[in-house]
């Protein structure tokens, strides 16, 4: 019968498991037979010593009770309330020589009127009686100190109810119940009363509020003693387990692995034309016996690939400086090339263009990153037709080019980045399956010998990204006033941002009234957002410019939801009416910014709640945004189209999506007065065709009374501006209000 070689993995797993199995096993048993035991002990144990408590209150009372009778019948107490010369000799002395009072009480003698027959500086008894009730002890804690005082009166005769006065004992309780044991159950040192100073009680609550420690118990002492034992034993028997293994390891591994490391340096030493036989005996693991014969396969194939690695190192070395996706040179061969040029001395000049396409992002994350990928494809096709026949096309990373123009000057360069610019314009990226126009910003810097191109790099790094910002020229050169832009990206402003997502609380808002026209009365207020921090004021400008160069809409959007939320709790008076919230193109689809909103609505169901869709950012899942769009309106919100006729598709978005209201921009409001008389007209039909479509007109940045009576006449619901924020000190209290 063949014997097969056995499977390392069988082995270890069988003897872990029943190992494993025996140890679980056995803690389970002793776990759960301690937690037993224990938990009725401890039952037991807590209901005997509260009773031990209780019974030991009892006694006290009791003992009282015995105390005030002897002296209330006592004749000398009598005496001194009738003629108290010699009141402090008898409670001082006489009471303690006869024994009727333990040295632990202290006993005081009142007239009827209440009063102390005499002052007690040593104890400091009450002035006058205190208001426990006569014949009942009563429980006073101050300062941490806790006294019992037993009021009983002191009649002319036991069967004559005239009272010649009253008498006080006091006491500390808790000493006296430590005094009186010994206890079985309650440790006496341990009890201490657990209730706040001025807290009163009578002495049948005392027990309740007396807190205490248990007595060790010999019996769970022993059952601990006894899962120790079972520990031990648990931890004998692992160590008999990793015993076994190891040696079950050093019996079928280590010494078969001896042979096969003498076996592989025989192939080692043996002739690279020729392969030596590796040990004819068969190895007891099969792991082992493949392992060998995989090492006699390795060396047979090893010189041929070898040779073949010789024919392929060229090819490796040319796709090393390629990149893959658009077979233009990659970052390698970007920064070779730079290390050379800074190198030649005979280049006097360079020019550095940078290219970028716009909210890529947003279009890799709609479409998909196939389509995401024919897109790159199609920007490298329109670049390196557009640069010269000498210029390398680079790509940096992601959507990112570049283009080194060593001995150009400035203005071949900028004619070189305006062919790049047309040409993408004149690309038809709809094969793709892009609907949105796809544009790019082109950043330039330029410098003479010595030529440090890290310094380019960053200049037009910044005027690329000055080129991006909403309303620049797509193409930008780089000059000292950029660097202000620096900013953005290097210094506090950034971590500014971060900090404000993380803690909303520096997030401020500057509430600007939005009026109902033509009454002039504060609909809502739009909330302008701010950071403080480091001590400074940052504005919505550099804001924004950090949020979308980061890519962080949807987390700052958030953030300000709940700086929102903060300011609606507080009970700010400006956020009475209601308030508009901006949010970016992303947040628009994002799932938990409608989610936070439906919620912020819900949880302030009274209060106006306007949420401003940007329509300068780019709205790529328009189904997604008409769907969140509606599930907003039916949570109760009215959604704006803000920066109406500056953005990308103005009129697409509002025949796509379901907005209420629609927000001029500030500069078509302008032109109605400042403006080419036929660009006035164009605003005015617009502005009537919005209107009879249905829609809410708001007009931004009414800066005079002049534009005032013009969007009034337009037919503008509701405005916002400077000037109606100067109307707030000539209206009354509930007329425009600015934060």
């Amino acid at each position: 019968m063949r014997r097969y070689p056995l499977r390392i993995e069988q082995l270890n797993r069988l003897f872990l498991l029943l190992g494993l199995s025996l140890l679980a096993g056995l803690g389970l048993y002793a776990h759960l037979s301690l937690e037993r035991v224990a938990g009725v002990k401890r039952q037991e144990e807590a209901a005997m010593a509260q009773r031990e408590i209780a019974a030991a209150v009892a006694a006290l009372e009791q003992r009282l009770k015995a105390i005030a009778q002897q002296l209330a019948a006592w004749d000398e107490t009598r005496q001194h309330l009738a003629n108290p010369e010699y009141y402090v000799l008898w409670r001082d002395g006489r009471v303690r020589e006869t024994g009727l009072v333990p040295a632990s009480m202290q006993v005081a003698l009142y007239r009827p009127n209440g009063r102390i027959l005499a002052r007690d500086p040593q104890w400091a008894m009450p002035e006058a009686l205190p208001d426990t009730g006569a014949g009942r002890a009563r429980l006073q804690t101050a300062q941490g100190r806790t006294l019992l005082y037993y009021v009983f009166p002191v009649r002319v005769h036991a069967d004559v109810e005239i009272v010649l006065g009253h008498a006080v004992l006091r006491l500390d309780p808790i000493a006296e119940l430590r005094r009186h044991g010994p206890y079985r159950f309650v440790n006496a040192d341990s009890l201490y009363l657990n209730a706040p100073d001025g807290t009163r009680l009578d002495v049948a609550d005392l027990s309740r509020h007396i807190a205490f420690d248990p007595l060790p118990n010999p019996a769970l002492d022993a059952l601990l003693a006894e899962a120790r034992g079972l520990t031990m034993v648990a931890i004998a028997l692992a160590l008999l387990l990793l015993l076994f293994v190891m040696r079950l390891q050093r019996l079928l591994l280590t010494r078969p692995l001896r042979r096969l490391t003498a076996d592989i340096a025989a192939l080692r030493d043996a002739p690279t034309s020729d392969v030596a036989p590796i040990g004819a005996q068969p190895y007891r693991l099969l792991e082992l016996e493949q392992l060998k014969q995989a090492f006699a396969d390795y060396r047979q194939r090893l010189n041929a690939l070898l040779r073949e690695m010789r024919h392929t190192s060229d090819r490796f070395y040319r796709q090393a400086r390629q990149d893959g996706l658009t077979g233009v040179h990659n970052r390698r061969a970007f920064d070779e090339d730079r290390q050379q040029l800074e190198q030649d001395k005979r280049v006097s000049r360079c020019v550095l263009l940078l290219f970028d396409c716009d909210h890529f992002k947003a279009i890799n994350d709609t479409y998909g990153h196939p389509v995401g990928d024919a897109v790159i494809r199609g920007l490298a096709q329109c670049l390196t037709q557009a640069l010269r026949a000498d210029d390398r096309l680079y790509r940096l990373g992601g959507d990112e080019f570049a283009t080194l123009m060593p001995g150009a000057e400035i203005d071949t360069a900028l004619k070189v980045a305006e062919r790049c610019l047309e040409q993408v314009q004149r690309h038809d990226f709809r094969q793709y399956g892009v609907h949105e126009p796809i544009s790019i910003s082109i950043g330039l810097a330029h410098g003479v010998a010595p030529i440090d191109l890290i310094e380019l790099h960053k200049q037009a790094d910044l005027a690329m990204y000055a080129a991006k910002q909403p309303g620049h020229a797509k193409i930008v050169v780089y000059d000292d006033a950029l660097g202000d832009l620096a900013s953005l990206v290097h210094n506090r402003d950034v971590s500014a941002v971060y900090e404000a997502i993380r803690q909303p609380a520096l997030i401020a808002f500057r509430y600007q009234p939005v009026v109902s026209l033509p009454a002039l009365q504060r609909e809502y207020v739009e909330a302008l957002c701010r950071i403080e921090y480091d001590g400074q004021v940052i504005g919505p400008a550099a804001i924004f410019a950090i949020v979308q160069a980061r890519r962080l809409d949807v987390e700052f959007d958030l953030a300000v939801i709940r700086a929102i939320r903060r300011d609606l709790a507080a009970g700010l008076p400006e956020l009475r009416q209601g308030v508009s919230i901006n949010l970016s193109g992303p947040g628009v689809v994002s799932d938990k910014v409608i989610q936070a909103l439906i919620e912020l609505k819900g949880d302030h169901p009274a209060c106006k709640i306007v949420v401003e869709i940007t329509e300068t950012a780019l709205i790529t899942q328009l189904a997604v945004a008409t769907a969140n769009i509606e599930r907003l309106r039916q949570a109760g919100c009215q959604v704006a189209l803000d920066d109406f006729g500056s953005g990308y598709s103005s009129l697409r978005y509002l025949v796509n999506m379901p907005v209420d209201m629609v927000k001029f921009d500030m500069a078509l409001i302008h032109l109605l007065i400042k403006g080419d008389p036929r660009q006035a007209l164009l605003v005015e039909d617009i502005a009537e065709i919005v209107v009879t479509a249905g829609y809410a007109l708001v007009a931004e940045g009414v800066e005079n009374e002049t534009l005032l009576a013009k969007v009034k006449a337009l037919g503008f619901g509701y405005a916002q501006g400077y000037h109606l924020d100067a109307l707030q000190e000539r209206s009354q209290p509930d007329a425009i209000a600015t934060a």
